[in-house]
């Protein structure tokens, strides 16, 4: 009766988890919450977006303030003859006044590197008409765009991969249980072979291929252990929660997926169609080669010599023009578009690829539901089997072997149920990344 008991906990767990409806989203969040790849590319994102702003702030003033002092010595320089021109008056002067009120004046040497001479100014500037600053940010908002979706793509690729370790996981654990069943099973049959031998109805051969069996199911429960601690170890590691432990994970699963009718909008298409767009904007820039660019400057300061203060204030307007570059920016127009149909031809590449990528993976999925509904019946035909082939060794009716290849089987059985059930399940996360099923925010 014991293996009996066993059997209907193991039907009970899976009932129990049956009824409730699976849940990844806990999991995911962590998964997202705690990534250090995911946190580098949402620094990435706040990169993209000061670069934004950078570009809108590009339409405003920039003031800034300047200043030179210059000390000279030496040159070149200009001769004016101030003597020669005012010497022979200020003489004249001097015999009319009966003075010397007008002394003789020197000829002077004009340099023309201005010595102690100061130019502090403050300088405004402002852009008035530039297109490439429309251009520039438009370019900045895609490339916002491009990394949050890229997020997102990664996002789902490690939804993904948080159900796949979590099945597994699952699925270990469950092949533990399973091998562990057998052990009790053997267990139940080595007393009863023990008995028998002792009161004569067995031979000690059969005693020794029990324990046998018993020796090799051990070493495959070791080693089932071994894969649920590895598929836990992966789990933890994604999950990168400090001090989770098995009993903090639990996601309620029905014994087989449904299938999935809803599909999203792969993120990989959406990048896609951002490139395009930025591709667009460097045609749209070329085309802009024959505008014309204008900006204000205005100086306001003051220049003179000795420190002394002389303000002045210059209004400037730049104008530039293109007019010829010999149909260089025509060419880097060609590049650009060249550029667009190659990314429309990726796109619709890689668009028959992910429907391609949905439908096998929709059919896999089917398949394997179709499957894991098949080992049901073959569980009960051996539970039975077992219970009767051990009812008749009790007796003496039937031999060691027989036993032995009804426990095999009934393990095998449940080994198997479990395996094609979980791989259904992972096959129903596979569909979900595909489709795009999943909400991402």
């Amino acid at each position: 009766m014991f293996q009996k008991a066993i059997f209907f906990h193991l039907i009970l767990l899976l009932w129990t988890t049956s009824v409730m409806a699976q849940d990844f989203s806990s999991l995911v969040e962590k998964s997202w919450n705690n990534n250090e790849q995911l946190k580098a590319q949402h620094f990435q994102l706040q990169q993209a977006e000061a670069a934004l702003k950078e570009a809108r702030s590009m339409y405003g003033p920039t003031i800034s303030l300047g200043g030179q002092y210059t000390l000279a010595a030496g040159g070149r320089g200009i001769d004016f003859p101030v003597g020669d021109l005012l010497n022979p008056v200020y003489s004249t002067l001097n015999q009319l006044t009966s003075s010397n009120a007008f002394p003789a004046v020197e000829n002077a040497t004009i340099s023309f590197l201005p010595n102690n001479f100061l130019d502090a100014r403050l300088r405004i500037q402002q852009p008035v008409y530039y297109p490439e600053l429309a251009i520039n940010r438009q370019f900045q908002s895609s490339k916002i765009d491009l990394k949050a979706l890229e997020i997102k793509a990664y996002k789902r690729l490690l939804s993904k991969e948080v159900m796949t370790a979590y099945l597994q996981w699952q699925m270990a654990q469950q092949a533990v249980v399973i091998y562990e069943k057998a052990e009790a099973l053997l267990k139940e049959a080595n007393r009863t072979t023990t008995s028998l031998f002792e009161n004569g109805k067995a031979l000690p051969s059969a005693v020794n291929r029990i324990q046998s069996e018993q020796a090799s199911n051990k070493a495959q429960l070791i080693d089932a252990k071994n894969q649920e601690e590895n598929a836990w170890q992966l789990l933890a590691f994604l999950l990168h929660e400090r001090g989770i432990s098995r009993d903090q994970v639990t996601v309620g699963l029905p014994e087989l997926p449904d299938m999935i009718t809803n599909n999203g909008s792969r993120e990989e298409l959406q990048q896609l169609d951002v490139g395009i767009e930025m591709q667009h904007l460097a045609v749209k820039k070329e085309e802009q080669f024959y505008l014309p660019r204008v900006g204000v400057q205005i100086d306001a300061g003051s220049q003179d010599f000795d420190f002394q203060w002389k303000p002045y204030a210059l209004l400037g307007v730049n104008v530039e023009w293109n007019i010829y570059d010999f149909k260089r920016h025509t060419h880097k127009k060609d590049q650009a578009l060249a550029a667009v149909e190659a990314q429309k031809q990726q796109k619709s590449y890689v668009q028959n690829q992910l429907e391609l990528q949905s439908a096998v993976a929709k059919n896999n999925l089917l398949a394997a539901i179709d499957q894991a509904n098949t080992f049901q019946p073959r569980i009960q035909s051996s539970q039975k089997t077992y219970d009767e082939v051990m009812k008749k060794y009790r007796t003496g009716v039937a031999n060691y072997l027989e036993l032995i290849d009804a426990q095999t089987q009934l393990t095998i059985a449940d080994l198997s149920y479990i395996l094609a059930r979980y791989n259904a399940w992972i096959k129903w996360a596979e569909l979900q990344y595909v489709t795009a099923s999943y909400p991402i925010n």
